[in-house]
C-alpha cells in the first residue's frame, strides 16, 4: 500500500491536493502497471478473435436455441458481443488511458472505470461459478480462459486499489456505470430471438423463459451494485487514510 501516498486527494469542493510521499517514483510504477494491465486485457481479447477465426461457437447440450456462428469471420466478428470480451475491453481501455494520464476527473471516464472493475469481477465470479463446464480443448484456449476469467478478474481490483486515484467513486458515477451492463443486456436479449442464439446458458430464454432468465439477471445486477457500493466504501476509507497523512 506504499503507493497510496502519491495519489491526488480531492478537496472539499473537488480541488485536488497532492499527498506527501514519493510521487515521481510511484507515479512511474503506476503507469507501468496500467500499461501491463491494458496489454493483458487486450491480449485476452486478441486471443478471443483468433479462436473465433477457426472455432465454431459452442452450443450447450440442453440449450433451448439452435443458432450459432461458424468458425471464421462470422464467429470472429461476434466476439465483442460476449460480456467477457466487453469487460476485458473496458479494463484495457481505462487502464491505457490511466497510463497516459493517471489523474483524470471526467465523469464519463470514471463511470467507465467503475464499470470495468465491477464487470470484470462479475465475469470471473459468474463464469467460474455458473458457466464453467468442460476444460479448454487447446493450449491457446486454456491461455485465453486463464487470462480473461481468472488473472484479469483478480488483478484489476488489486490495481484499482493500489494505483487508481482515490475520491473518484461517487453514487452518480455508479449510476452512470450501470448503463453499460444494462445496455449490453438489452442488446443481447433483443438480438437473441432474431439469431436464435444467446451467448450464455443463463440467458437461454427459449429454455427458461423470461422469468427464469430474470432471476439470474436480477441477481447479477444486484451483485453489480453491491460490488460498486463496496468500491465506494473502500474509496472513502482510502481518502481518510491519505488525509490523515497530510501535514
Amino acid at each position: 500500500m506504499a503507493g497510496l501516498s502519491s495519489r491526488a486527494v480531492p478537496g472539499g469542493a473537488g480541488a485536488a491536493r497532492q499527498a506527501t510521499g514519493a510521487p515521481g517514483r510511484w507515479a512511474g510504477v503506476g503507469r507501468v502497471v496500467f500499461v501491463l494491465s491494458a496489454l493483458l486485457s487486450f491480449t485476452g481479447n486478441g486471443l478471443s478473435f483468433y479462436i473465433g477465426s477457426w472455432k465454431d461457437s459452442d452450443l450447450p447440450a440442453d440449450a433451448g436455441f439452435s443458432g450459432g456462428f461458424a468458425g471464421g469471420w462470422e464467429h470472429l466478428l461476434n466476439q465483442p458481443t460476449y460480456f467477457t470480451f466487453l469487460a476485458n475491453f473496458l479494463v484495457g481501455l481505462t487502464s491505457l488511458l490511466l497510463a497516459i494520464r493517471p489523474h483524470r476527473s471526467s465523469e464519463v471516464f470514471h463511470a467507465l472505470r467503475i464499470a470495468a472493475v465491477v464487470c470484470i469481477v462479475i465475469t470471473g465470479v459468474v463464469f467460474n461459478v455458473l458457466l464453467r463446464d468442460a476444460p479448454p480443448g487447446t493450449t491457446v484456449e486454456y491461455v485465453n480462459d486463464t487470462i480473461q476469467h481468472i488473472i484479469t478478474p483478480i488483478l484489476t481490483p488489486v490495481v484499482w486499489l493500489l494505483f487508481d486515484p482515490p475520491g473518484q467513486v461517487t453514487w452518480r458515477r455508479i449510476g452512470l456505470s450501470s448503463v453499460i451492463p444494462l445496455a449490453w443486456l438489452a442488446f443481447t436479449l433483443a438480438r437473441g430471438p432474431v439469431l436464435d442464439w444467446y451467448p450464455y446458458s443463463i440467458l437461454d430464454v427459449p429454455r427458461m423463459g423470461y422469468g427464469g432468465v430474470g432471476v439470474y439477471v436480477v441477481a447479477i445486477l444486484a451483485f453489480f451494485f453491491v460490488l460498486a457500493a463496496l468500491m465506494w466504501v473502500v474509496d472513502r476509507v482510502l481518502l481518510r487514510i491519505l488525509a490523515s497523512r497530510m501535514p
